[in-house]
């Protein structure tokens, strides 16, 4: 099988589109640091089908994301990979247009087609427009959603052209609902007018017509989009799995019962130690998730003051912390670490530039120092940098993906460092339901009701 490429630009994108290779039987390997691909790919180049990349560009300016995806891509090429897909954020923050025409240029594309919907975490795409939709939760008892969004979040097409030179044209819903003929008719007379093309997505089933179209179309067609149309992939290049997954998706049953591609259950439930989650997303929709699971956990979480991490103070926050762990009166298998900006606005602390990364490497130095001086047996994190940060302190150079838990959430195990196999669940801070880390943890712990 032609292996195939993910550049993501943060890890956690990385991580959640990757699962949509692993749950059908590739072997799925995210690489954390985009300096070490080249090596990567020549150690163990062919013990794995799909290699998801963080290219880490999210805080760069668009000239640099530009370069760093131009020379992945070549590098890529050079490997012999088969297959790119160019992850992008599902809010398309970063420089999606930028990378996008990176990638262009390396791989001397004619014709780019995006898809950002991720219907199963609410992104769907609409008239070009991407809109999240709200929780099914919210109609039904009214109640508003955490950072639900009302409004439009971004023409995409206006996105995309602001950092790319080819033109961008849209395709609508109406178009992609007549059928798999038809809209591989319609994106071949598109591309006589615009090399770039975003496609309407609201469900699962326009997400599948879309990929059995591309299926249809000539070879060098560079495909981008978020993990929804990541998971269809395998049709649109007529990959052969491995082994299928059979029965319902992990995420699909609320007793999580373990994918029948995994030979055994991959955290034992009676393992000694504790599950650490570490939160430093400042997203709305991670802070209730997290309240909730300490609520029916009865978990005391520790707060990380972010504004000593940015005044200088981090060594001290880091003790300061790690004494308020040791003497938080726990349920003896869950710790919450999360950074108190989570739960109330700062201009101090707005996650951004130097100051987000200072307080992501000290998440990262908490986590480690917490490995070193407790048993645990699981690790959750959410936000990319944090997730970054947390496993280079860690050594790790890798993590290999076995199944995707709740969509766009992944369990997967570290490579390398000091931390080598341990299970390793990431978020990005946005998705999920409100019980998604209660869920998640039940998965981890092996249990269903508290």
């Amino acid at each position: 099988m032609e292996q195939i490429a993910i550049i993501a630009d943060d890890l956690t994108g990385a991580n959640d589109t990757g699962a949509q290779f692993c749950q059908h039987g590739f072997k799925t390997m995210v690489i954390i640091d985009v300096d070490t691909v080249a090596d990567t790919l020549n150690l163990g180049g062919n013990n794995k089908d799909v290699w998801a990349i963080n290219a880490d560009t999210r805080h760069l300016t668009a000239r640099e994301a530009y370069q760093r995806v131009y020379d992945l891509t070549e590098i890529l090429k050079r490997a012999g990979i088969g297959h790119i897909y160019k992850k992008i954020d599902s809010t398309l923050r970063g420089h999606p247009g930028a990378e996008l025409e990176a990638v262009m240029d390396a791989w001397e594309a004619d014709l780019a087609l995006v898809v950002p919907a991720f219907p199963a975490n609410r992104r769907v795409v609409r008239e070009g427009y991407l809109v999240i939709e709200e929780e099914q939760e919210v109609a039904a008892t009214g109640m508003p959603a955490a950072g639900e969004e009302k409004t439009p979040i971004c023409h995409i097409p206006a996105v995309l052209q602001q950092e790319m030179q080819r033109r961008v044209g849209q395709v609508n819903l109406t178009a992609v609902r007549q059928g798999i003929m038809a809209l591989a008719r319609t994106l071949e007379s598109a591309k006589k007018e615009n090399q770039v093309l975003v496609l309407d997505a609201v469900d699962n089933n326009d997400l599948q017509v879309i990929g059995q179209a591309i299926k249809l179309l000539p070879r060098g067609v560079v495909l981008a989009g978020a993990a929804g149309m990541a998971a269809h992939l395998t049709a649109a290049w007529d990959l052969k799995a491995i082994y299928q997954v059979s029965g319902v998706e992990p995420w699909a049953s609320f007793s999580f019962t373990c994918p029948s591609n995994l030979k055994a259950r991959q955290v034992p439930s009676d393992e000694a130690g504790k599950i650490l989650l570490i939160a430093g997303s400042r997203n709305p929709v991670t802070a209730d998730q997290v309240q909730r699971l300490a609520a029916i956990y009865c978990c005391r979480l520790v707060e990380v003051d972010t504004e000593a991490i940015i005044a200088g103070n981090a060594k001290a926050e880091t003790e300061r912390v790690l004494k308020a762990v040791a003497q938080a009166a726990t349920k003896k298998d869950l710790l919450i670490v999360a950074v108190n900006s989570l739960f109330r606005q700062s201009p101090m602390n707005n996650g951004n530039g130097s100051a987000g990364a200072a307080i992501a490497a000290t998440l990262g130095i908490i986590t480690s120092k917490l490995l070193a001086n407790k048993e645990i047996k699981s690790l959750v994190v959410t936000g990319g940098d944090t997730a970054v940060h947390v496993c280079r302190t860690l050594g790790a150079r890798g993590i290999n993906l076995v199944a995707e838990l709740l969509p766009g959430i992944p369990l997967g195990y570290l490579e390398g460092g000091r931390a080598g196999g341990l299970p390793i669940v990431t978020k990005a801070g946005g998705f999920g339901p409100p019980d998604a880390f209660i869920k998640v943890l039940q998965y981890l712990s092996g249990s269903e009701d508290r």
